[in-house]
């Protein structure tokens, strides 16, 4: 892939500046261009990978089936992988216990499998379905596929599915390995000044987030007062519980006050920073640029800073600025090459700390159209519905693709708002609940992008460590794509567990069923100098393995250890992503159609 730069020359002109006048590059900018460099190696040799699971259904029923299509994807262009052939898909109960796993075969990128909800005992609850490739776990297990599904008890009475009941987080009797959800003050304000940190002295755009003790967005308004009561600054709600003020801080006590169903609550302001760099992006002015703005105080002393863009895992642009007055510089950044999704601005030194950082939306009107027709419009109950389906680009050109389509009652569904487009362009590349997200990309008009921003700016995490990505931080690759059911391990001696090399380990697999014509298949392999081996088979369905060892021809009793232990822990959810929102028959109607557009 070529990378796309955009080298910013302010009126120091780094880089130009100095060769103009024969001078040799000093220590400082050797180290800044260091970092971006090994930022753009590690962004051509390290792929990332991405999973996406659709659903037939929104909410299930004990004894219900989880049918379920699965898209894994390279995150750097969302086209199907060629590195992992091996999907693993988890059940996990809602005290995250896993009670089901698939292991599926990734073919074109896709695959396939379901879960049936009948294993006794079976409790209602919440169900999180998660989905990974081994690979993926390299980068953390908050990049894997993770979802919560309402599983309700089966109706007392047969066919009534408005009845929708659930035990309560806890009580069935599971062991609960999850992490309890937490709860807040009954009203918890949550201040996210832009850039990272609040400087003494410089005005600053912080966000803020108002939400409930169990994590939802409340409408309110509010102020900052000073230690005489003075007001400093308003503020109301824009859209989910957030919005933003400017904020100018100085050592003073002050406080925020906010104003929710006619009561006050008060918190505290956070201090200053003595020194520091207050950090402004403008995302929302031109649909082809960035205006950057970038200031210091008069205690901080100049300095020359790096500034990189990343999307999709990829250094998508870098500048090289020298800081030395106190006014404030402003640029603008060409976005025109950045991809859609989120991307991250870093701003950093010559030790490689992050000075600032600001997660922004790339918004681009790329995406496909699929239109539907049925043979005629209404049917009878049971009768056979043929549809057709028309897929065209932005200009209309006709596109051949596989896809997958789930149909639901849109009168009793619970509402959903994840699709394709959310997962892979947003909710993938970001961490924790987000309310809505389809709500983002319903239209590309001031009012959503100015809430996409303000989503931007309380999202502390990225996907993508940079400071791996610079060398900063080691990056260890743990996890090779696999290419097929890949077993490893280790022969070590039976009592006192040393490494046992040059043995070898025979392996013979029984496939498993009555139905099914037997099979069965023999390999051999030799540890290396650590003990350890590795084999890989192209199988599928139930089969039993068994493993020997033998040295110079003669069977041993030495000890085989297999590298099984990679199951991520399970996730702890926050109350709002607990709950169960029915979709009326408008709604109902509007979501199915959302979904058919977008997968």
């Amino acid at each position: 892939m070529k990378t796309h730069y955009n080298v910013i020359n302010y009126i120091f002109l780094l880089l130009f500046c100095l060769k103009a006048s024969g001078q040799e590059p000093d220590i400082v900018l050797n180290k800044l261009t260091q970092f971006i460099r090994a930022t753009d190696q590690f962004s051509q040799y390290i792929p990332h990978e991405k999973v996406y699971l659709h659903f037939d259904n929104t909410s299930y029923y004990q004894g219900d089936n989880i049918w379920f299509t699965c898209y894994v994807v390279t995150s750097e262009l969302h086209q199907a992988t060629e590195l992992s052939k091996t999907l693993y898909v988890e059940l996990l109960n809602p005290g995250g216990e896993i009670v089901d796993k698939r292991v599926l075969k990734i073919e074109d990128g896709r695959c396939h499998g379901d879960f049936t909800l009948g294993q006794l005992p079976f409790y209602s609850g919440f169900y999180e379905v998660r989905a990974y490739t081994k690979y993926m776990l390299n980068f953390g297990e908050d990049v894997i596929f993770s979802r919560l599904l309402p599983v309700f008890n089966k109706p007392k009475e047969e066919g009534n599915f408005e009845e929708k009941n659930m035990l309560k987080y806890g009580y069935g009797k599971y062991p609960k390995k999850r992490e309890k959800p937490q709860k807040d003050k009954k009203v918890t304000l949550k201040l996210y000044p832009e850039g990272g940190n609040l400087i003494h002295g410089i005005t600053s755009r912080i966000a803020f987030e108002i939400t409930d003790a169990f994590g939802n967005p409340l409408e309110a308004s509010g102020k900052i007062i000073n230690e005489d009561k003075e007001d400093i600054s308003t503020f109301s709600t824009v859209h989910e519980g957030r919005g933003f003020f400017d904020y100018t801080p100085d050592e003073s006590k002050r406080k925020a006050i906010v104003d929710y169903n006619g009561k006050q609550y008060q918190f505290d302001m956070p201090k200053p920073l003595p020194q520091g760099f207050t950090f402004h992006v403008d995302n929302l002015s031109s649909p082809d640029s960035l205006e950057i703005s970038l200031q210091k105080n008069k205690y901080t002393p100049a300095e020359k800073l790096g500034l990189v863009f990343i999307s999709r895992g990829q250094l998508h642009g870098y500048s090289l600025i020298n800081v030395i007055h106190n006014e404030t510089i402003r640029f603008k950044v060409d976005k025109t090459n950045f991809p859609a999704g989120v991307a991250q601005a870093i701003l950093f030194n010559s030790d490689g700390e992050i000075l600032c950082d600001r997660l922004l939306f790339n918004n681009k009107d790329n995406q496909f159209s699929i239109q539907s027709k049925t043979s005629k419009e209404t049917y009878e109950p049971y009768e056979a519905v043929d549809m057709e389906f028309t897929l065209t680009d932005r200009e209309a050109n006709p596109v051949q693709t596989p896809f997958s389509l789930s149909v639901r009652d849109g009168m009793n569904e619970v509402a959903w708002n994840h699709t394709i487009l959310t997962d892979l362009l947003l909710m993938s590349e970001i961490k924790g609940y987000v309310r809505n997200p389809s709500y983002y990309f319903e239209a590309d008009d001031s009012t959503h992008r100015s809430a996409l921003d303000l989503l931007m700016m309380v999202q502390g995490w990225y996907r993508y460590s940079w400071k791996q990505m610079a060398g900063i931080e080691p990056f260890d690759l743990k996890y090779r794509p696999e290419q097929g059911i890949e077993m490893h391990g280790q022969v070590v001696s039976f009592v006192r567990k040393i490494p046992k090399p040059n043995v070898t380990v025979s392996s013979f697999l029984l496939k498993r069923g009555e139905e099914e014509k037997p099979g069965n298949a023999f390999d051999v392999f030799v540890t290396d100098s650590l003990g350890r081996f590795a084999f890989r088979t192209d199988i599928t369905g139930k089969w039993n393995m068994i493993l020997t060892v033998s040295e110079k021809g003669k069977k041993k009793d030495h000890r085989i250890i297999l590298d099984r232990l990679f199951t991520p822990e399970p996730k702890r959810y926050r109350y709002a992503e607990m709950q169960v929102n029915i979709a009326d028959r408008a709604e109902g109607d509007k979501e199915e159609k959302t979904e058919l557009e977008e997968v």
